[in-house]
């Protein structure tokens, strides 16, 4: 899987592999996939989330934060359009509304 940094325009759709960081143009935003999850939750038993996600990290300014499939970090919104929990992610991230 591709790992150099990229760097895309904030509302343009790019593909992110694991541990690959994206860097959006003119913010100073960095955002990075760490994991997939993808063991879905067995059917007829009570899980507390249903165990497909992706966890994304965000770094501005030196700050950190980490979620599975955060949305929003530091004014950011990260929409996960298509994914197949294992290798990649196509995301669009853009200013919140």
């Amino acid at each position: 899987p591709q790992t150099d940094p990229i760097t895309i325009s904030l509302g343009k759709e790019f593909t992110l592999s694991k541990n690959q960081v994206a860097k959006i143009a003119d913010t100073g935003l960095e955002i990075k996939i760490i994991q997939f999850y993808n063991s879905p939750c067995p059917k007829g038993a009570q899980c507390i989330w249903s165990g497909i996600g992706v966890a994304l990290e965000y770094r501005l300014n030196g700050e950190v934060q980490t979620g599975i499939d955060l949305a929003q970090a530091f004014g950011y919104q990260a929409k996960i359009v298509k994914t197949d929990y294992e290798t990649y992610a196509i995301l669009i991230v853009d200013k919140e509304k």
